[in-house]
């Protein structure tokens, strides 16, 4: 069996890996300094850094968190927003054989506890703003020794038992002489924190391999050839911006154009500066970009691809035909990398598409057989080869096994393929939602609503949004007698959750409808609707960002 990696690139065995460095994060990074030192590898607004360039800092981001104390598998934290230290750090970090995870701005409170406790973080790569969020926690993890700051504010307030380097400090700190560890593909590289959709966000472990295949994939899917470059301004704690984009670059040997956050009204005109020839979109964008007024300059760019996931047919066709791109789809998780894509060439639209050719899926029914086309079932998951899906759950080997049934990883989605083998998404068999590209844990708003006085019992769902996807729910039973004021109760869960879990609506129902066993029936209440529901933005408010 071969691969077609992008045009020009030929076709190589499936376990030719000869195109990936030595098969480590750091490996790739070295191996397209060395055959285009002088090709453009990252912009970011007025800064510009070569291949050369990129892999001399990362070496000395490596070096430097090894001098500051960080040794071969260390949780590096990095709670910043889109910007290019992040880069470095991430690589910095998986030259120097540590673990990059990747934190959420928005976090704070109880979830940001969460993220650096449960993946057990040493070293914090952050700005003195986000790290008055950890300085606010009661108890910061004892695991936290060390803070990097970007910035040098002397006013900042330092958690105690912690100490703190300066960015500065950290790329000076690493002596030529440094040695650093010998990394293997099979390595880990990252934890990646999950939405929680079924309880408390999970780490989920990704080795040094399955970053890169999952780029050079999407290489290959998107027929990326050496001479684009691909914009994203989607957060670097997301693999959308950091495996789809990032990595899929440094594996084309292409350019990465980095936006600090989506703007609807400067979107196009960022694009055209910077001649971006891809994008990705998630969630709300395309309805967004396509709720701007109609100009002459729509289709005054150099974008041609663009992959976006959803992209319905009601957005799809006509963002395609007001603006000149093509839209590709696919489908992944944070478990096991985009295993499909819906192909440029033959694509059936609304259609996930077909599997990677690392990637074998099928849908199962309930008792695990393979489900005939057209048949709705949960699909399926297993890799061609080895270091190419996650490697685990961060300290969890019963999640890890709950998830693999009769040698296949279960996704928790239900789907249905066609008689051509193009597989099609049906719905979540989780009670996940999903706002303006995050993914949310129902449990987690419920834990927040449940902390409220007054409030005995709580769901949290989905609810259509005019910009697609969700806005969501908040549907609470009270006390007997107790009285709620919804603009306290929106204030609470702006306290205590990331701005964008914070319900929009808010519903009183006397008693939640449950199953016999207590379970609520959370397709009753969507079916429901929100009617008669309080609505925070009608009522001026909106939650609070950090970031």
């Amino acid at each position: 069996m071969t691969v077609t990696i992008a045009p020009g690139n030929g076709t190589r065995g499936l376990e030719d890996f000869s195109d990936l460095g030595d098969g480590t994060v750091g490996g790739l990074i070295a191996a397209r300094a060395v055959e285009h030192p002088d090709r453009l590898a990252l912009v970011f607004e007025d800064t510009e850094l070569t291949y050369g360039a990129l892999d001399a800092a990362v070496t000395d981001v490596a070096r430097g968190l090894t001098s500051v104390g960080a040794t071969p598998g260390d949780s590096v934290g990095i709670l910043l927003p889109n910007q290019p230290e992040y880069l470095l750090a991430w690589l910095g970090a998986a030259r120097a054989g540590l673990v990059e995870v990747p934190i959420n701005t928005a976090y704070k409170g109880s979830f940001l506890d969460h993220a650096l406790r449960s993946t057990g973080v040493r070293v914090l790569v952050t700005n003195t703003a986000l790290l008055e969020l950890v300085a606010d926690l009661p108890d910061v993890p004892q695991t936290l020794k060390t803070v990097v700051l970007l910035d040098a504010d002397r006013h900042r307030r330092i958690p105690p038992g912690v100490t703190v380097h300066t960015w500065s400090d950290l790329l000076a700190a690493g002596a030529p002489a440094t040695e650093l560890p010998r990394v293997a593909p099979q390595d880990p590289v990252a934890i990646m924190l999950t939405s929680g959709t079924t309880g408390r966000s999970k780490g989920v472990v990704h080795p040094h391999l399955m970053p890169l295949v999952a780029g050079r994939e999407c290489a290959a899917q998107m027929a990326t050839t050496a001479d684009e470059r691909l914009y994203t301004c989607l957060p670097l704690f997301h693999g959308a911006a950091q495996i789809n984009i990032s990595m899929h670059a440094f594996y084309a040997g292409t350019t990465v154009v980095l936006g600090r956050r989506f703007s609807a009204s400067r979107f196009w005109d960022e694009l055209r500066t910077h001649r971006a020839t891809q994008f990705n979109a998630l969630g709300s964008i395309l309805p967004m970009l396509l709720a701007q007024p109609p100009s002459d300059r729509d289709r005054d760019h150099q974008v041609t691809k663009v992959f976006a996931a959803p992209a319905p047919p009601q957005v799809l066709h006509p963002f395609e035909e007001r603006f000149g791109v093509h839209i590709v789809e696919g489908y992944g998780l944070t478990e096991i990398k985009n295993v499909l894509y819906n192909p440029i060439s033959d694509r059936k639209v609304g259609s996930l598409g077909l599997p990677t050719e690392s990637s074998v899926l099928e849908i199962h029914d309930e008792y695990g057989n393979r489900a005939a086309p057209g048949q709705a079932g949960e699909i399926v998951y297993r890799p061609r080869l080895p270091n190419i899906m996650f490697s685990g759950y961060h300290h969890d080997p019963e999640a890890t096994l709950a998830t693999m049934k009769d040698l296949w990883w279960h996704t928790g989605d239900l789907g249905c393929t066609d008689e051509d083998g193009y597989f099609y998404f049906i719905d979540r068999k989780k009670d996940a939602l999903r706002r303006r590209g995050e993914n949310i844990s129902s449990h987690e708003v419920e834990s927040v609503l449940l902390a409220y006085p007054g409030v005995v019992a709580a769901a949290g769902v989905g609810t259509p949004s005019e910009l697609g996807e969700d806005e969501v729910l908040a549907v609470v039973q009270l006390e007997p007698g107790h009285e709620l004021d919804f603009t306290e109760l929106f204030a609470h869960c702006d306290r205590s959750m990331p701005h964008f879990m914070v319900p929009r609506y808010y519903r009183i129902v006397d008693q939640l409808p449950v199953t016999p066993n207590g379970k609520v029936r959370k397709h009753q209440l969507r079916d429901q609707g929100r009617a008669d529901a309080w609505d925070a933005l009608a009522a001026g408010l909106k939650p609070t960002r950090h970031a």
